[in-house]
Order: structure tokens, then sequence, then C-alpha cells
């Protein structure tokens, strides 16, 4: 169990965690200060805080020192003078002073070289005397270095040799380290920094994420992690995939700062129902959220932010997931982490009126088409696309009409049958446990819900439905129930574009003086969700 203390709401606090720390925030929330707050209540010399205003610039030739004079250097920013206020100024630049300590670090790894190996050929030596067999080399420093360094950079091999560092290519091209990329460089400073750190060491990274790929981050920091057992990090980021990948690690938000060493902090506590990084996505944001089905990037989330633009949109892959997450961000135990307005917006997608009111009092609200792909056919939209596309707008939208009723009747059983099969399972959804505790009073309390599913009625009833939609050629009432994602791409020829044209040039024309008709157009087709 690992500890450390921090100002939680002003007061000082020790909090444990099974491994880590991880410090999020937004930035100018104040988490480079914490940082420096939690190095000053050290007690003993064991935080070392590694800062983000970090040089990266290595010496042709490392100055050789002993690892004391070294480590002096990377602590308390001189070898002469152990009073860490010298490294950040007295407390004047404690967030912002640049630290130029390279040489240190790669001088401490050399020493450190150094040291392990006369302390085995020592070891040697006493055997070889007393005739005992030879120890087996130990893992030595450059051992540790080589085996974090392949992880992340396997094409490459790193050379520690004559007080220089270089890396050779596959190919057998050597160059020296201050021709290496900043990721390089980034990764050799982080990687000594850990390893030559005392046993026991709390070590402040500002920053993990500094000059560094998603690609090999993880990597990177997994492997540091598991080099150095003993040691205990504090990760202050507002990297949220990073955050949320510290799977063990205990998570601070900071909510807010005043600038006078007192923040709002709060614990997150691992949560099932909530991914870390929705959570941090979350209160990450400056706006209210709006749930919504679908993947970041695709052509119907693109079409959200102009209809709504004082949110902020999060897709959460499928409606069950919009309604999970918004009632999971909804419940009083997580509003006490965010002061947000937290809503969910989802495909009408066969339900019923009775449905789509039960949602709406959990803060989750209906399209009125049947998938969001829909919004792309509404009549309006028809025009304006067909404007563009030089052709007479009132023909253009009848072809269209015509052509998406004379599909639907096509598959008329098929979109009826689906219809009656989700107000079904819908209605079976609502089974619940009976008082008495046995198998009999299950099978009783099954039975009454079957027996309360009219099926037969539920049929009649959207069959009813259907045919006054097709009868009266009810345009909006079609793009209500029918449920074919394919639908844009089919009517796009009739438009004289291709099937992947017709959402991208709705797209850019969202980028032009054809905006506000088009979000008109759209707002006909969802639901007004007010701002509470």
């Amino acid at each position: 169990m690992r500890e450390i203390v921090i100002p939680i709401n002003g007061e000082s606090k020790t909090i444990s965690s099974e491994q880590n720390f991880v410090i999020v925030g937004a930035n100018g929330s104040g988490k480079s200060h914490l940082g420096a707050w939690i190095e000053r209540q050290e007690t003993n010399g064991s935080v070392l805080r590694i800062s983000a205003q970090r040089a990266l610039s290595i010496p042709e030739n490392i100055t050789i020192k002993s690892e004391e004079s070294a480590w002096n250097k990377m602590y308390y920013g001189t070898e002469e003078h152990q009073d860490k206020g010298y490294k950040w100024n007295w407390g004047q630049e404690s967030t912002t002073k640049l630290i130029n300590d390279y040489d240190s670090v790669l001088s401490a790894i050399f020493a450190r070289i150094n040291k392990e190996n006369d302390l085995y050929v020592k070891d040697c030596k006493a055997k070889e005397i007393s005739g005992d067999a030879k120890a087996k080399v130990p893992m030595m420093i450059t051992d540790k270095i080589t085996l974090i360094w392949d992880s992340i950079f396997p094409q490459r091999k790193i050379i520690f040799e004559d007080a220089k560092v270089r890396a050779r290519l596959v190919d057998k091209i050597e160059y020296h380290a201050k021709n290496m990329s900043d990721g390089e460089r980034v990764a050799i400073y982080l990687i000594g920094q850990c390893l030559i750190s005392p046993e026991n060491t709390v070590i402040v990274i500002d920053e993990p994420e500094i000059h560094l790929h998603k690609s090999i981050m993880y990597k990177l920091w997994d492997k540091i992690e598991e080099f150095c057992p003993t040691k205990t990090f504090i990760y202050i980021t507002h990297d949220l995939d990073f955050a949320a990948s510290r799977k063990e690690a205990t998570k601070i938000w900071i909510k807010s700062y005043d600038g006078k060493d007192a923040w709002e902090l709060n614990i997150i506590f691992p949560d099932e129902e909530i991914p870390d990084s929705l959570i941090f996505e979350v209160l990450g944001n400056r706006k209210p959220i709006l749930f919504v089905e679908g993947e970041r990037g695709s052509y119907d989330n693109q079409l959200y932010p102009y209809i709504y633009e004082d949110y902020s949109i999060i897709p959460c892959h499928d409606c069950s997931k919009v309604i999970e997450m918004t009632k999971a961000f909804n419940n009083p135990r997580i509003r006490t982490l965010h002061n947000f307005d937290i809503k969910g917006l989802i495909d009408h997608d066969y339900m019923t009126e009775e449905e789509v009111e039960s949602y709406k009092e959990s803060k989750i609200y209906t399209l009125a088409v049947a998938e969001v792909e829909n919004l792309y056919l509404s009549e309006d939209i028809v025009k304006i696309v067909a404007i563009n596309q030089a052709l007479n707008p009132d023909e253009a939208f009848i072809k269209v009409k015509d052509f998406l009723f004379d599909a639907f009747q096509a598959e008329y059983d098929l979109q009826l049958a689906a219809m009656c099969a989700k107000e079904i399972r819908h209605k079976l959804q609502c089974y619940t446990k009976p008082q008495e505790n046995s198998l009999e009073a299950l099978k009783h309390q099954m039975e009454l819900l079957k027996n309360s599913i009219n099926v037969e009625l539920i049929y009649q009833n959207r069959k009813h439905e259907i045919d006054q939609i097709i009868e009266s050629k009810d345009y909006a009432g079609l793009l209500r129930i029918y449920n074919r994602k394919s639908l844009h791409e089919r009517v796009s020829p009739i438009l004289k574009l291709s099937a992947k044209e017709y959402p991208n040039l709705i797209l850019r024309l969202l980028k032009t003086d054809k905006k506000n008709a088009i979000v008109r157009a759209l707002k006909n087709y969802t639901p007004d969700i007010i701002i509470a």
C-alpha cells in the first residue's frame, strides 16, 4: 500500500493506493502547483519531482562525476548544497524554471555502471581467492535501460560506452544521442531519473506524456514501473487517455484552484459502470454533456455539434450505452464529481410514445426519425442538395419520396415484424422479481407477464400505424418508422451523387451560407434539449 499527503478542500489528508497516483485536471487548474506542494511536504528527502519544463540537450561528452554528485545536481539543483530551495529558485520558479540537468542524469548512469562493475569485479576476485564459484553477472542498470528501451524502440539499440550514449539502427548505422529524436531523448532522461533514484522514492512526474507518442508512452511507463517496484509514482497530466491507462492507480481530479495553495479535489473511486476514460472526458469538459449513439467521426455525429452548439457531444456506440451512461452520470454518487447537465440522445428505433416519454424522465431524448441517418433525408435537406446539384428541388424531392415509399413497401412485412418484435422485447424487459423468493413465484411472475403481452393487438396496432402513414403519404412518419441505415446512400443517384458523396456534401454545405437552412431542417426532427 502506498500513501501520499494531498490538500483536500484546504485540509491535508493522507490517501492510499494499491500502486500509484494520477492527478488530472484541465490546463490552468493548478496541477503543477499541486505537484510542487506535494514535494514541499517531504520531511526525509524522499520526493523527486521531474518538472514539465525540462531541457533535452545532450552534450557531446558526458562529465564523469560521482553518483552522489550527479544525484545532488538532479535532486537539489546543485552539487554543493543539499537544499532543494536552490533548484526552484527558493520557490519563485517552482513550476516555471527550465531544468537543465541531462548531463547529470547521464553522469549518474555512468557512475552507477562503474560502481556495479567494480562491485562485481571485487566479488569475482574475492571468490577466486576463496576458491568459490563466481556469481552470475547480476542485472545491472544498463541491462534495465536496454530492456525498457527495446520494448519501445525495437528497431534500434542503445549503447552506453566511453562516456557517450549512442543508438544503432538495424542496418548498423550509429548516431550520437544528441542527434536522437525528442522522443528518444526524453525516454532516456525519464528512465535514468527513475532508475537512479533511491529505493522507496516518491517520484512526481509533471506531464509524463511530453514528446512521447501514444504508441510508446504507455509501454515506457509500464516498464519503468516494473523496474521500480518499491517507488511510488505520482503522474500529473491532462492527457485523459494516459490517466485512464494507469488502471490500478488512485485518480485525483482537480476541480478548481484559487492560486494560493487551495485546491478543490475529488478522489475518483473505480466505478464498474463507467470507464475511467469516460469519467475524465466528462470532467475535462467546460460544457454540458450530451451522450449520443455512434462512433467518433461518423457522419451522423458530425451533425450534432451544429444542432446542439451549447453541448459537448460524446458518442457512446449504441443506444443501450447512451442510456446506461446518462443514468450513471446522473446518479447522486457520481454527481458529486461534476456540476454538469448530463443528457442523452437516442434514435427512435421503433419506440412507442410511452417509451419515449419514459426515457425523457431520465433525461434521455429521442430523435423523430428511426435512425440518425434519416436526418439526411428530411424534405428541406433533400431540396437544398437538389438546388446545389442544379436540379428542380420539388421534382427531386417527389422522386426521393416515391422511391422511399416503394422501398418500404417492398420490405413491408420485415419492417412490421421488426416493429412488433421491438415492442414485445421492451415489455419483456419489464419483468421484476416477485416478493416471494421461490421457483414457483418466479414462474408465476413470468406467466403473468406473458399473459399481459397481447401479440395480436401489438401487431394490429403497428400495422394500422404503418398503413396510415402509407395511405396518407406521410413522409415525416415514414422517416420515423423506416429503419434502414443505407437509405441516404440509396437515394444518392436521384440527386446525381455517389453513395458516399451525399453525407459529405451536406457536411461541406454546413460550412457555407447554407448552414442556417440545414440546421433549421435538422431541428425539425431533433428534440429541443434545454440546458437545466
